[in-house]
């Protein structure tokens, strides 16, 4: 019999905005290697999420002054099943990895609905290349 976690593998992500590179802290920045290419950057309040063509960076700010932070990549390749949820202008990315975990990105107004539709099918093209 096959064990699956349930718990998400990142805290709950809830960005608000779609953000210009140039905007990204350079310590984010310097991770991101030279054959990747940024797609698109969007923030919470503090936490950022940036999608490029190789994988997926989800940084996660903690404490009063956003000094811990946590830092996530998650390859496209690993992602086993992905939906889009929309209620009302709001949309939900749920990807659930090989590893049994799970990845939710929850997308709030003021970010357009047709943009959340150009990010989906983006993850949706990178995901299915895999196969």
């Amino acid at each position: 019999m096959a064990f699956i976690k349930f718990r998400p593998l990142t805290p709950a992500m809830n960005f608000k905005e779609i953000i210009d590179v140039k905007t990204i802290d350079k310590e984010l920045l310097d991770l991101i290697q030279k054959e990747e290419e940024i797609v698109c950057a969007f923030k919470a309040v503090r936490d950022v999420g940036i999608l490029t063509n190789k994988r997926i960076i989800l940084e996660d700010k903690k404490g009063a002054r956003g000094f811990r932070r946590k830092i996530y990549s998650i390859m496209y390749s690993s992602v086993s099943d992905y939906s889009l949820d929309i209620e009302n202008m709001n949309a939900i990315i749920e990807m659930s990895l090989d590893s049994g975990y799970k990845v939710i990105l929850s997308f709030y107004k003021p970010i357009p609905l047709d943009d959340m539709f150009k990010i989906y099918n983006y993850i949706s093209r990178k995901i299915l290349d895999k196969n």
